[in-house]
């Protein structure tokens, strides 16, 4: 019954997802971040080269910042959800 080559650290780990879990998921919220400020500085970017390129005022710059602005939050919501989706999933399985 009892397997001496299961330890309490063992079963801790398991229920709580594991120490590579964890950090795998820290990854991605840092990703969500950088994917967040990535997204508007390329929009804010592209704007500015098509206004440089088409001499209009900073029409092209705000119209993008806004768009990648708008990218970005649902961009880093998907990567969000998708952190917290496994523990919800393991929770909703180990129900009777």
């Amino acid at each position: 019954m009892n397997d001496p080559d299961k330890t309490s650290a063992d079963t801790d780990q398991k229920g709580r997802g594991g120490y590579w879990s964890a950090r795998f998921k820290g990854l991605l919220q840092v990703g969500a971040g950088n994917m967040f400020a990535s997204s508007i500085i390329a929009g804010l970017f592209l704007g500015f080269v098509l206004d440089s390129w088409l001499e209009t005022a900073p029409i092209f710059m705000l119209i993008l910042g806004a768009l990648g602005l708008i990218a970005g939050m649902r961009n880093a919501k998907k990567t969000l959800l998708a952190t917290g989706r496994d523990e919800a999933d393991k929770k909703d399985s180990e129900r009777p």
